[in-house]
């Protein structure tokens, strides 16, 4: 046996000491690190143009375009067409309606002036009949007989102007009104009588409470009256 050292089969393989493999092992990790760092960048780069692109994909989609907006004008102007035809239709059925309303309320106010005017005619018809009879018999009638129908003929006429509401303004006695009685003169009186109507010469007449005509009346003045009338109340001739 020789002493010699014996050749091993690994006698040409390279030695790695403890400091070449720490540094290998920490080389090995940052270019880890940075693979990693380089994928969550491109994976981030990504997510943020995404989500900048899709609200302004989401935008555009809600906003209507031109041809909707056209359209949706369109049918705003039919719909204030339609109304528009409405407001004329109906102003139009609206004076049609006042039209016939006052064509309607014409014929009612005539076809009552119409039986009013009837109704006094057919009452004094009545009277210008007995007239006639009293005419035709006045001949043979004695003096006595003129006057009873005389009598009967005013009370006639008075019951038809009672008929229809015509009043006959009664002045005697009752103290100067203005807006009853004319003056027509003044006469000289008691005191007891100062101021009141002592005479009348033509009777006035009213229908309700609107005066037809006012009566013709003198009007009492004591010597020593304090009465005073108005130059409208007495003519310039008394």
């Amino acid at each position: 046996m020789s002493d010699e050292p014996r050749e091993t089969a690994g006698a040409e393989a390279p030695v790695v000491n403890v400091t070449d493999r720490r540094r290998l092992y920490m080389d090995t990790m940052e270019t880890s690190a940075d693979t990693a760092s380089s994928v969550e960048s491109s994976v981030d780069t990504a997510s943020v143009e995404a989500a900048a692109e899709a609200p302004a994909d989401a935008s555009q989609a809600a906003l209507p375009t031109v041809q909707q907006l056209q359209m949706q004008l369109r049918e705003r102007d039919a719909q204030l067409a339609r109304l528009r035809a409405q407001v004329v239709e109906f102003e139009a059925k609206t004076q049609e309606e006042l039209r016939e309303t006052r064509r309607r309320l014409e014929r009612t106010v005539e076809q009552r002036v119409l039986h009013a005017r009837q109704a006094l005619l057919e009452d004094w018809l009545a009277v210008f009949d007995n007239l006639d009879l009293m005419v035709a018999g006045a001949e043979k009638a004695t003096k006595e007989d003129l006057l009873t129908g005389i009598v009967a003929m005013q009370r006639m006429l008075s019951q038809t102007l009672q008929r229809h509401d015509v009043e006959r303004i009664e002045a005697v006695g009752q103290p100067f009104d203005p807006q009853l009685h004319e003056a027509i003169e003044t006469l000289t009186v008691a005191p007891e009588q100062d101021g009141q109507v002592v005479a009348q010469t033509r009777p006035g007449y009213r229908l309700g409470t609107h005066l037809i005509r006012p009566a013709l009346v003198s009007v009492g003045r004591a010597e020593t009256s304090s009465a005073v009338l108005s130059e409208a109340d007495v003519p310039a001739n008394i």
